[in-house]
């Protein structure tokens, strides 16, 4: 079993700190820490590198940096997660290749199936932009099976 923290879309007007004590309590027992691009400020990623776990994240578009890779892949038990900023197409190959889609952007939750890929987007722990509420997720995976839970702030 492994447990995935799962958050994006650290923008907006919030105090950098505080929303790493937070993350740091509620993933305190993932395995692993997910980023869905758009940190806006660079001590976000350095303060969830610190948290000593593996830590992956993709470019988003606030900022756009290229140092980072646009999709991340990885085998999770017995299932292919991959990550992505943007929402990408269902048909697209490389999501077809995928059990499990992490996305942002829209800072919108979603938890949808579409052909064989479970969509997921854990919106923002922020409310950044025009999202009204702040969250993100713990993915529960367990061999083939996986389960999501959405965590209010």
């Amino acid at each position: 079993m492994r447990l995935l923290g799962v958050l994006g879309d650290t923008q907006g007007r919030y105090r950098v700190r505080a929303l790493l004590e937070v993350v740091a309590e509620r993933f305190a027992a993932a395995d692993e820490i997910w980023h869905a691009g758009d940190w806006q400020e660079q001590e976000v990623l350095d303060g969830l590198r610190a948290l000593g776990k593996p830590f992956y994240v993709v470019n988003g578009n606030a900022p756009d940096d290229p140092r980072y890779a646009e999709r991340v892949t990885n085998r999770v038990e017995d299932l292919t997660v991959g990550m992505v900023h943007r929402p990408p197409r269902p048909d697209d190959p490389w999501v077809r290749s995928l059990d499990i889609c992490i996305h942002g952007h829209t800072h919108r939750w979603r938890d949808e199936v579409i052909g064989r890929t479970r969509f997921i987007n854990v919106s923002t722990p922020t409310a950044a932009g025009f999202s009204a509420g702040r969250t993100m997720g713990l993915l529960r995976i367990d061999g083939a099976s996986a389960q999501l839970e959405r965590i209010q702030l």
